[in-house]
């Protein structure tokens, strides 16, 4: 790092890779945008000349070839463990496009590289920079909720598979559906406001009931072979906390619901307040309950707009500049991979699982 200029690439400049990384990086100080790298040659190209920086269909050529201090990795779920890893041994740190791995025992290989070469790993879940979600985590952190000892999440689309093979692929997808692409996010923002304390056991069950069934495909988004759909499009778990705290969630791609589109809906119960949210992926309306010594109340408080992913961005800029831990941590990822795969797990022998988490 030269003074306190970052010099940065994105590997990956498909939509999020554009949206949620490179554009927003565009308006952060202190970072030089030196190259961007995508299998596409003609995305990367175009990509280049617009932001006009130097374009790599091989990642490690590019790393091999540029001077870069940090990267985000904006790939298909499945290659972001592998990648990531190339990248943290060359000396680079890291901000993955959430999930960090397609499991846990990949999510634990990254972690430890990443401690190993001491560089900075962020996982970008973005929804993390929602207002609403910070003033839960205010409301928690403050006491105000007392003891959370429930929550619950639910993030759902009444039609939404992804016909993308990005998503469906086995492959890329990391071989998980609906739990591990949007799951992951619900969950996230559960354990973010209920202080990511360590699960004990899950109860879960993973369903396929839309994506195999050829009538389904002109209700979605893109086309698939249904003969070939082997991933979940709904998903459930119930979660059992040190502390007494006990979680259950619901996710899907497709489901046969009241709404349209994506919905999002998070409440956590305390022995002194309770919150309760809406929104999609990320939460973008919130209230808070409670009561005085003689008055029930609730409270609403007024949320500033906010460009998530440019905060995203920034808090990882800024985390290797001063030097300290992002706000979204590797090992974070390892509570919430212990969870999804415990699900997998119950919902395969259909039984509740116990969960060990490994040391690091």
């Amino acid at each position: 790092m030269s003074g306190n200029i970052v010099k940065y690439a994105i590997i990956g400049v498909g939509g999020h890779g554009l949206n949620r990384h490179l554009i927003p990086l565009l308006s952060v100080p202190n970072v030089k945008l030196v190259a961007v790298a995508d299998i596409n040659k003609s995305r990367c190209e175009e990509v280049a000349s617009k932001y006009s920086t130097k374009c790599y269909t091989d990642y490690m050529d590019m790393i091999n070839r540029e001077e870069i201090d940090a990267a985000s990795i904006v790939t298909p779920t499945g290659l972001h463990a592998s990648i990531a890893i190339d990248v943290l041994k060359s000396g680079i740190h890291v901000l993955v496009d959430k999930p960090l791995g397609a499991n846990l025992n990949e999510v634990v290989d990254v972690v430890k590289i990443a401690k190993k070469m001491n560089r900075k790993i962020m996982v970008g879940y973005w929804s993390r920079f929602s207002p609403a979600l910070q003033y839960a985590v205010e409301i928690y952190r403050k006491g105000l909720l007392g003891e959370p000892y429930y929550a619950y999440g639910y993030l759902i689309r009444r039609r939404g598979i992804p016909g993308s093979p990005t998503f469906i692929d086995k492959t890329l997808s990391g071989g998980r559906g609906a739990l591990l692409d949007i799951g992951c996010y619900i969950i996230d923002n559960l354990l973010t406001v209920t202080g990511y304390r360590r699960p004990l056991s899950v109860a879960g069950a993973a369903y396929t009931k839309f994506g195999n069934v050829v009538d389904e495909i002109k209700f979605n988004w893109g086309t698939w072979d249904p003969s070939k759909f082997e991933l979940e499009d709904f998903a459930t778990g119930f979660i059992r906390f040190e502390g007494g705290l006990t979680m259950v969630f619901e996710v899907a791609w497709a489901a046969n619901i009241s709404h349209v589109g994506e919905v999002g809906y998070m409440k956590v119960l305390g022995d002194r307040g309770g919150i309760e949210a809406k929104g999609d992926e990320a939460m973008k309306d919130i209230s808070f309950h409670s009561r005085s010594e003689n008055f029930l109340y609730d409270t609403k408080p007024i949320l500033k707009s906010t460009n998530m992913a440019l905060e995203m961005v920034k808090s990882f800029i800024y985390s290797i500049i001063e030097d300290r831990e992002p706000p979204i941590t590797g090992y974070q990822s390892i509570i919430l991979h212990s969870i999804i795969d415990a699900v997998y797990n119950s919902s395969s022998i259909g039984e509740e699982v116990k969960i060990v988490l490994p040391e690091i």
